[in-house]
């Protein structure tokens, strides 16, 4: 080889040694990008499950104050018929069905608000698991580009410039796209949590009417008259307030009752379910991409072997 053709090869592997140095530093530059994209939309993630987690709260808490508004309301209907010898032991009876209802009221909207603010785990769980999958999947494709930097500036192939044009860019995009599918797991989420929040705000709304409608029945029965009425009259509230202690009050108390059950159970497991789709999709986005990081190497190699 002449000297010219010397200096003309190790030029050539100087540019091209300051060219592999760029495009190192455009993948450095590309996942500390991608990190603070992932960061923020952590960030907000993070953000939506405190506010809906306070959103929960503020509505069982209204429930709450509301409903039990209403029942006292109620309650102090049935207070005139008290004293009432032909009326006051059904009343009575109607009364303490009442106070049943508040008491389920009180303890199981505390036990709702309970449920709900486990959702918080999410929230952190999510952010350390896609701290690590992030970091993982990142570092393996800055391994890959370090390996096909030093591949590409020691190879002879007769291939290279094709082999070389064809995976420069290969770890850069491929990090862009890990960033994208990573930040659309908590995206996806997002939607999913909206779901729940539409079930749990109807499920809140059915309560409620469902107590609405048990304090209306008792105020129906002192709006037929009162305890000076004729007979006749106080008879029919008197029958009033007994279907409400033997027929309407144990229905209302047992449709509240699985009510709440069924939405405290639905809570609990949906914090596991939300916990576990994040985590699943994560975890198939880091195998998926830190599979295509592993497989830049050997494939660089068959290209540089057979020009394919």
């Amino acid at each position: 080889m002449t000297r010219r053709s010397l200096l003309w090869f190790a030029l050539s592997l100087a540019v091209l040694a300051i060219n592999l140095q760029d495009a190192t530093a455009q993948l450095d530059n590309a996942i500390v990008s991608k990190r603070s994209s992932i960061n923020s939309t952590l960030v907000s993630f993070s953000n939506n499950i405190v506010n809906k987690v306070n959103d929960y709260s503020n509505k069982f808490v209204s429930l709450r104050n509301d409903m039990s508004f209403h029942l006292k309301s109620s309650s102090e209907t049935i207070t005139q018929f008290l004293t009432s010898e032909s009326i006051s032991q059904n009343a009575l009876l109607a009364l303490d069905v009442l106070q049943k209802s508040s008491s389920t009221l009180q303890s199981s909207s505390s036990a709702s608000i309970t449920v709900s603010a486990s959702f918080s785990s999410v929230g952190s769980c999510m952010n350390t698991k896609m701290q690590a999958s992030v970091s993982a999947t990142f570092s393996a494709f800055s391994t890959a580009q370090s390996q096909y930097f030093n591949i590409i500036t020691s190879s002879s192939s007769p291939f290279l410039s094709t082999c070389r044009s064809r995976f420069s860019n290969t770890a850069q995009d491929s990090v862009n796209q890990a960033g994208d599918r990573f930040q659309d797991c908590l995206n996806d989420e997002n939607n999913e949590q909206g779901r729940v929040s539409w079930i749990i705000n109807n499920f809140v709304t059915l309560i409620k009417q469902n107590y609405q409608a048990l304090g209306n029945h008792v105020r129906s029965c002192a709006s037929l008259g009162s305890p000076s009425s004729r007979e006749e009259v106080q008879a029919e509230i008197n029958a009033c307030y007994k279907g409400i202690s033997i027929y309407v009050g144990p229905i209302y108390e047992a449709t509240i009752a699985q009510q709440f059950t069924l939405i405290n159970t639905m809570m609990q497991l949906e914090v596991v379910a939300s916990n576990n789709r994040v985590k699943t999709c994560i975890n198939q986005v880091a195998k998926t991409y830190t599979a295509m990081a592993e497989g830049i190497v050997p494939s660089l190699n068959t290209c540089l072997s057979t020009g394919q």
